[in-house]
């Protein structure tokens, strides 16, 4: 992970319908839609409809929620899949919230550090080239001090 060398709080989300930076300026917090009609959440806070009952989400309340998850399965990729990235990277499903699973990069140098099962938290990966962050999971017990 890069060392920033400017506050996170300069930069932008790179996907700022899915997270924002959370108050320590390093941790994200996700944005999550709360259902109107059956209290139900749905990921991301813009998404057309509830996941649960298919209410429009036109009354929705957008609710920051800490990020990060129980990562599930993952893998490494030695391709990139999108222009710029780095391989060999590792990407992951993760469970963020009840009934809600997203793919993500895990930011470890080597798979064996990885379990099924394990807490993962979100965090900000700057990219000040860019004026932007991303988002990278890491360890729960490493995203304090990453």
């Amino acid at each position: 992970m890069t060392l920033m060398t400017q506050p996170a709080s300069a930069l932008r989300p790179l996907h700022p319908t899915l997270y924002r930076l959370a108050q320590d300026g390093h941790s994200l917090d996700f944005l999550f839609a709360q259902c109107p009609a059956c209290s139900a959440l749905t990921f991301p806070s813009n998404a057309p409809g509830c996941m649960q009952c298919g209410d429009p989400l036109r009354d929705a309340q957008t609710l920051r929620r800490p990020g990060g998850g129980e990562l599930l399965e993952f893998v490494t990729l030695h391709v990139p899949l999108t222009p710029g990235m780095v391989v060999p990277s590792i990407a992951g499903d993760v469970r963020i919230a009840p009934g809600i699973v997203e793919e993500g990069v895990i930011g470890v140098k080597d798979e064996g550090s990885l379990r099924p099962g394990m807490r993962l938290r979100a965090v900000a990966e700057p990219d000040e080239a860019q004026g932007v962050y991303a988002c990278r999971f890491v360890p729960e017990e490493q995203g304090a001090s990453a």
